[in-house]
């Protein structure tokens, strides 16, 4: 399911419009609607005028008898439309190049449409039975044109904001270390994949080794033997009996 929000305003709603086959465009004159065979169009359609989004689509609905549905019922189908997008920045994406007024009427215009299976593009004519349907149509261009032009200008206008608020930041941060250059402020945003490296050294004090001490044995390092655990002698310490020293005796 797509999450893509379409906004959609309706600019104009003209019931009764006429089509027209036209020949190609003779000189750089224009077009002119005397060449068209006003009289006989090739369709009697409706206009609708739609803002979708940043495009202006022109759709022409025509009728045709509905499918089984009863005698004389009818249902509406898109029988040519026109999706203009204006471009400030570029010179020739400009609402002329989709509707073009003719230079022999004001009720008259030459419309750019395209088919969307194929791609090809083509001029038809269009033409209003009454003049307040064609200024309103005008009116409508206007509109559309106009709104492009203050959403442009807004766009413009903040990014010259953002621009100021970014050389204000930068001239106050230069200031401050002219006035200080110790106690000056710094930034220090890392840049994409920049990666800090910090030693961190132990704050645990180094026990100092003492020197090994000596014993009355002659051996450094070793601990004196403990006191006896009683002052009477044992019986294994005792003096030698006379039966041991028996053999010895003169």
């Amino acid at each position: 399911m797509s999450d893509t929000v379409t906004i959609e305003q309706r600019l104009l709603k003209v019931d009764e419009l006429f089509v027209y086959r036209i020949p190609p465009m003779k000189s750089a004159e224009g077009h002119r609607a005397e060449l068209w065979d006003l009289s006989k169009p090739l369709s009697t359609c409706s206009l609708l005028v739609v803002r979708r989004d940043d495009s202006l689509c022109i759709d022409i609905m025509a009728e045709r008898p509905k499918p089984n549905a009863p005698a004389g019922a009818k249902e509406s189908y898109l029988f040519a439309q026109s999706n203009a997008k204006v471009d400030l920045s570029k010179p020739g994406n400009q609402l002329e190049r989709w509707v073009v007024p003719v230079v022999d009427s004001s009720r008259y215009f030459a419309l750019r449409i395209r088919d969307p299976n194929s791609g090809r593009e083509a001029f038809i004519g269009i033409g209003f039975r009454e003049r307040l349907d064609a200024t309103n149509f005008r009116m409508s261009m206007e509109d559309y044109v106009n709104s492009i032009r203050r959403e442009f200008k807004a766009v413009e206008l903040r990014k010259k904001y953002e621009e100021s608020e970014e050389d204000k930041t930068l001239k106050e941060s230069e200031e401050e270390r002219e006035a200080d250059p110790l106690n000056a402020k710094s930034h220090f945003t890392l840049k994409e994949g920049e990666k800090i490296h910090i030693n961190i050294k132990s704050s645990k004090p180094r026990t100092k080794r003492q020197p090994m001490s000596s014993s009355g044995t002659g051996l450094t390092g070793l601990r004196p033997p403990p006191p006896p655990a009683s002052a009477t002698p044992s019986t294994s310490d005792a003096a030698p009996s006379d039966d041991e020293w028996g053999d010895f005796e003169g």
